[in-house]
This record gives structure tokens, C-alpha cells and sequence, in this order.
């Protein structure tokens, strides 16, 4: 009789153990679910200001060159216009 209580509470240590991991293992999903999603909004942030950034200085760049050479850039943008709209003509 000895050995069907010892068999049993073997059983039930290991179920206890099962029960443990399960929720260990679903913390664990929680937690690597919750840093992929802050890892991935910090790296699009990150990749918003680095765009932001580089638009705000191509623009000056160009506000630059129209500047300098205004008629050069009107020529230019008649041209690209001109270009663009035969294209979509077809």
C-alpha cells in the first residue's frame, strides 16, 4: 500500500510541476510578447526622427538651390511637369 500513496504523490508533484511550467512558460510568452512590441515602437521612433530629420534638411537643400539659381530650378520643374504629364497622358 506503501508504494500506490508514494505512486500517487509522485503524480501529484508531477502535475504540480506541469501546472508550473505551463504558467512559467506563459509569463515567459507575456514577456517576450511585450519587449518584441517595445523594441519594434522604439526602432519605428527612432526611424521617424531619422526621417524626419533628413526630409527637414533635403528640403532646406532645396529651398538652397532655387534660391541660388532660381531660374534653373523654374526650367527644371517645367521640364519634370512636362515629362510627368505626357506620361500620364498614355
Amino acid at each position: 500500500m506503501a508504494s500506490d500513496n508514494d505512486a500517487e504523490s509522485d503524480l501529484t508533484r508531477i502535475a504540480s510541476d506541469i501546472q508550473a511550467l505551463k504558467e512559467d512558460l506563459a509569463r515567459l510568452v507575456d514577456h517576450l510578447k511585450t519587449g518584441a512590441t517595445e523594441t519594434v515602437s522604439s526602432e519605428a521612433s527612432r526611424l521617424y526622427e531619422t526621417l524626419t530629420t533628413e526630409g527637414q534638411r533635403q528640403a532646406a537643400a532645396l529651398a538652397h538651390s532655387v534660391e541660388e539659381k532660381p531660374l534653373a530650378s523654374v526650367l527644371i520643374a517645367f521640364a519634370i511637369g512636362f515629362v510627368g504629364g505626357r506620361i500620364l497622358m498614355r
